[in-house]
């Protein structure tokens, strides 16, 4: 009964990272490190399979090892957090404080993402 509970939350985690990967300003690799420790609770088979995943599973690996994000992923969370913020702020609402909030939040998390270490092994 606690395996499948484990089991379940690993693919909601899994499911709300998935989702995080596609959604700027949401960080989906916190919920696949959040459903790796559900599956290694859970499942050892499900946990291997996330691992093992060519997308996600070197991004978890890499966290694990404390190496940080490559270049090209920094790049493209970057690249998808501006235009995902920039349409937000400036077509999407009207409402001044809302589009301060968006932009410096925008700001912050691009700052937080330059302030990662970068992997350099294989960024090449």
């Amino acid at each position: 009964m606690i395996k499948t509970f484990w089991i379940i939350l690993g693919f909601i985690f899994t499911g709300i990272g998935i989702i995080g990967m596609i959604t700027p300003l949401m960080p989906g690799l916190v919920f696949f490190l959040i459903a790796t420790f559900c599956f290694a609770k859970g499942s050892r088979k499900f946990l291997r399979l996330l691992i093992s995943n060519k997308y996600i599973g070197p991004q978890i690996s890499d966290y694990r090892k404390g190496k940080g994000m490559t270049i090209a992923t920094k790049v493209t969370a970057i690249s998808i957090l501006l235009l995902g913020t920039g349409v937000s702020a400036f077509i999407m609402v009207k409402i001044y404080w809302v589009k301060w909030a968006i932009c410096i939040t925008g700001l912050v998390v691009t700052f937080i993402i330059l302030a990662q270490k970068t992997n350099k092994e294989r960024s090449r």
